[in-house]
C-alpha cells in the first residue's frame, strides 16, 4: 500500500508539472511545448541594454555633454588624487570636472560612488565637505573634513575647506593655519592664496595678506576681487607704516 501511495503521488506531481509546462507559439501559429530558450531571453536582456547605453552616448556626444574619460585622464587622476583604483580615479576626475562648473549635484554624486568604491577616498570626502560648506552645511561640511584629513593628512583641498569653514565662523587665527598648509601643498591655486590673504587682512597682518593676494591676483588675472582686496590690503599697510611712523 504505500508503494502503491509513492507511485499516486509521483504520476500526481509529473501530471501537475506537464499541465503547467510553459508554452511558446510556433512560428506557423500552433502551440509548442518546448521551453523558451533561457539563454534567448538573456540575449534580448543585454541588447536591449546595449541600445540603451548606445542611444544614452549618442545623446551625450550630440549634446556635448560627454562623460567619456580618456586613459590619459584617469592616470592623471590616479596621480592626483593618489588612487590606484583606475574606476575610483575616473569617479573622482568626473567629480572634479563637475566642481569647476559647479554642478554640485553631479560632483556630489560621482563622489559618492567613488566612496562606495573606496571607503579612505580622501578626495572624495573633501568634495563633499567643500559642497556641503557651499551650501551652508558647516556641521556636515566639518564632519566631513575630518574624515577626509584622517584618511589623508595632506589633502590640500580638505584644508583650503577647512579654512573657508572657518573663515565663516569667523574663527580667523584657525583659517589662517589651515589656508597656510593648502598653500604649502599648492602655491599655485589661487583661491586658497586668496584665503589665505583675506584670513590675514581679518586678523590685520597686512604685510602678509597683501603678499597672499597679490599671489592671488597673479594666478588668477582675470578675478577682479583678488586684484581690489591685494589693493586695499596694500593701502591698509601703507597707513599703518605711516600711523607707526609718526608715533
Amino acid at each position: 500500500m504505500l508503494e502503491l501511495g509513492i507511485i499516486v503521488t509521483v504520476a500526481l506531481i509529473v501530471f501537475l508539472l506537464l499541465k503547467n509546462y510553459p508554452r511558446v507559439v510556433a512560428t506557423d501559429g500552433s502551440k509548442s511545448d518546448e521551453k523558451r530558450p533561457t539563454m534567448k531571453i538573456l540575449k534580448n536582456y543585454f541588447d536591449r541594454k546595449r541600445e540603451e547605453k548606445e542611444k544614452g552616448i549618442k545623446e551625450a556626444l550630440s549634446e556635448g555633454k560627454s562623460e567619456i574619460v580618456s586613459p590619459k585622464e584617469v592616470e592623471d587622476a590616479k596621480k592626483a588624487f593618489g588612487s590606484s583604483n583606475p574606476e575610483v580615479a575616473k569617479l573622482l576626475h568626473e567629480a572634479d570636472e563637475a566642481m569647476k562648473e559647479k554642478k554640485y549635484k553631479k560632483a556630489e554624486d560621482k563622489s559618492l560612488e567613488a566612496i562606495g568604491l573606496d571607503k579612505h577616498a580622501d578626495q572624495a570626502y573633501a568634495f563633499i565637505a567643500a559642497i556641503a560648506i557651499e551650501k551652508k552645511q558647516y556641521q556636515d561640511g566639518e564632519e566631513a573634513l575630518k574624515i577626509a584629513l584622517k584618511c589623508n593628512k595632506d589633502n590640500g583641498l580638505a584644508h583650503a575647506s577647512f579654512g573657508g569653514l572657518c573663515y565663516a565662523q569667523e574663527k580667523y587665527n584657525d583659517a589662517i593655519i589651515h589656508f597656510q598648509k593648502a598653500v604649502n601643498l599648492d602655491r599655485n591655486e589661487a583661491s586658497w592664496q586668496a584665503g589665505l590673504g583675506k584670513s590675514y587682512l581679518m586678523v590685520r597682518q597686512f604685510a602678509k595678506a597683501a603678499k597672499a593676494l597679490k599671489r592671488a591676483a597673479t594666478l588668477n588675472i582675470d578675478n577682479k576681487e583678488y586684484k581690489q582686496l591685494a589693493m586695499e590690503a596694500e593701502g591698509k599697510l601703507r597707513d599703518h607704516k605711516t600711523v607707526m611712523g609718526t608715533k
